[in-house]
């Protein structure tokens, strides 16, 4: 038997999932709840009815709210972004700038150099 057996946490990026399913499990005992009380047909079918209508209501707000929450963090990210690549540009302008102005002292001074070794005193 193999001791080096690897095991891997277990994910929880399925939680969305379970929570759908707790909802729809709720949803599903109080319908057949309602079925099986003592209640006429058209009283459970208000019944049945409001209940639909007030959980359309929470979910059609629970997405709003995220679909909010999805475009702020989007807005946030892009945002950062561009603060980002600004700075970026900025540093790569300065970099460029401070190696031209370095190629520039150094081919002054490779000049001079050539001038003062080919005549020695004269300028």
């Amino acid at each position: 038997m193999e001791m080096n057996a690897q095991y891997l946490p277990v994910a929880s990026d399925r939680t969305g999932s379970k929570v759908m399913m707790f909802v729809s499990g709720l949803a599903l005992g109080y319908a057949v709840a309602t079925l099986l009380a003592p209640k006429s047909g058209r009283e459970v079918r208000s019944s049945l009815s409001e209940f639909a209508k007030s959980r359309g209501d929470s979910v059609s707000g629970a997405v709003r709210s995220a679909v909010g929450a999805a475009r702020d963090a989007t807005r946030n990210v892009s945002r950062r972004v561009a603060d980002a690549m600004d700075e970026g540009r900025e540093k790569a302008r300065e970099a460029v700038g401070s190696a031209a102005a370095k190629a520039e002292s150094a081919s002054r001074t490779a000049e001079e150099m050539t001038h003062e070794r080919a005549a020695p005193g004269f300028q």
